[in-house]
């Protein structure tokens, strides 16, 4: 079985990108303490968009992400940040492929040893 996700693009009204950000980390850390089976719930802003957020977290699976958006605590949450937003698209994916990366540390000493061996340097 596939991990599901939740995925929002969120534009926010001009000037309301502080109120947006606190509103949603609000919602987010009520999720943390009253929806079982929610993963770490992210925001990240668009660096050339700024009034355009996107959020993605995991779920363990979908009977507790819909276990948690019927919870009126969430409904109540989800229509705050309603108030301070142009449009809202949200979405349920599912995770069908993941890479994990070396740590940056690991790189640049894999780095270094290829340099090494190439140059003849040990």
């Amino acid at each position: 079985m596939s991990q599901p996700y939740t995925y929002g693009v969120w534009i926010v009204k001009p000037g309301r990108e502080d109120d947006f950000v606190a509103a949603w980390r609000e919602m987010a850390e009520w999720g943390a303490m009253n929806a079982p089976g929610a993963g770490v719930a992210r925001l990240l802003q668009d660096e050339d968009q700024p009034m355009r957020f996107i959020s993605i977290g995991p779920w363990d699976d979908k009977d507790a992400l819909a276990a948690s958006r019927s919870q009126l605590g969430f409904q109540e949450r989800v229509a705050k940040l309603r108030e301070m937003l142009e449009t809202y698209t949200p979405a349920s994916l599912e995770l069908r492929a993941e890479v994990a990366a070396a740590p940056l540390s690991a790189k640049r000493s894999a780095w270094g040893d290829h340099v090494e061996s190439r140059d003849g340097r040990t």
